[in-house]
């Protein structure tokens, strides 16, 4: 049986901070948006107003699961997993072996906490145990592609269209052995240098789509958070961020974590100008590249069904979930009915934007 326990106030990073990490470290379930790291640098950008809480779970003195939370009071109380927004994936941590015990102890506890209105969870994968545990409405929030890698960067290729192997291949083609053009990776003590280039390519993508108004993805505490983040995730191993250069000026960028067995492609940017020199095509394959010589199994497009995925040939079309559990009260059925709406509206958006290649 396991044993519940919640973590609330400022302190409670300082208190699960050894185990909390350990059982990143160990889980198979661990993505960078599980880590004690990332949620400790997302409350300083996002809490604002809100309660943090840690649902724990033990088996005898074992930490073997558990699962970020914020709690808002108004207009009803909310319980919402830590880490919306720029979070991919929002599924429990949890040791192995012991991810479906979590979801359902998770799940039941869930439906006794009688002071909470409306409980509100956010990218739960199909694939993950609490999606089969969870009770309440049901809206697909996102689209996951997952490519499963070979042993070999050559077989890769072979399972790609001619046009995109053609283009591919530029990475051992003149410009790059003649050093015209050259994909340098950012290490420690660049990470601010290789985020303001990132930021820079991506609007400039953005903006060549959407016009003066495309401000892209890192707006608002958006671009403070991953200036915190990602010297963060360079200390620990797990970023892969990458310049794009020609004839020494940057021309797109790439970010990426690595953590486990999976790179998750998180966001990238180019200068549309150059695209005779396909400066997106180049870092994602130089990225998927590096993933396999590494010995990486999985390489995760993450949120975000664009058309160019796909051309990469992802075996795994997955759903990311959103679950909206009310109480039987007045309060609850609102706050239900409030975030259903918002929800479609989101997923409108997303459509659009997804269809336009800028997600």
């Amino acid at each position: 049986m396991l044993r519940m326990r919640v973590f609330t106030g400022s302190s409670l990073f300082q208190e699960l901070q050894g185990d909390w990490q350990e059982l990143a470290r160990t889980s198979s379930s661990a993505t960078p948006f599980q880590t004690h790291e990332w949620h400790s640098t997302w409350c300083k950008h996002y809490l604002r107003a809100k309660r943090p809480l840690v649902i724990a779970y033990y088996q005898g003195d074992d930490l073997v699961g558990l699962m970020p939370m914020v709690e808002g009071i108004a207009p009803w109380r909310t319980l919402r997993p830590m880490g919306v927004g720029p979070s991919d994936y929002l599924h429990p941590l949890t040791r192995d072996g012991f991810e479906s015990s979590v979801a359902e102890k998770l799940a039941a506890d869930f439906a006794e906490m009688r002071k909470i209105d409306l409980i509100d969870l956010h990218q739960v994968r199909e694939t993950r145990a609490l999606a089969e545990a969870m009770k309440g409405t049901v809206i697909e929030q996102a689209t996951c592609l997952l490519l499963d890698l070979p042993t070999t960067y050559e077989a890769y290729l072979q399972t790609l269209g001619k046009s995109l192997r053609y283009d591919v291949r530029k990475l051992d083609k003149t410009l790059f052995v003649s050093g015209k053009a050259a994909i340098e990776p950012v290490g420690q003590g660049q990470t601010d240098q290789g985020l303001e280039i990132l930021f820079e390519q991506h609007q400039k993508r953005w903006r060549a789509r959407q016009g003066v108004l495309g401000v892209g993805a890192f707006v608002g505490p958006s671009a403070a958070f991953h200036r915190e983040w990602a010297p963060i995730a360079a200390k620990n191993g797990w970023l892969w961020l990458s310049i794009l250069k020609y004839e020494g000026n940057p021309i797109g960028a790439i970010y990426a974590m690595a953590v486990g067995a999976t790179v998750y492609y998180y966001q990238a940017g180019f200068d549309p100008a150059m695209g005779s020199v396909s400066p997106g095509t180049l870092l994602v394959a130089a990225t998927i590249r590096r993933s396999i010589e590494e010995g990486k199994a999985h390489f995760d497009f993450m949120r975000g069904d664009e058309p160019y995925k796909r051309r990469w040939k992802p075996q795994h079309i997955l759903r990311n979930l959103r679950f909206l559990a009310p109480s039987d009260g007045l309060r609850g059925r609102l706050g239900s009915q409030w975030n259903l709406s918002g929800s479609r509206v989101e997923s409108r958006v997303r459509a659009r934007l997804e269809g336009k290649g800028l997600l």
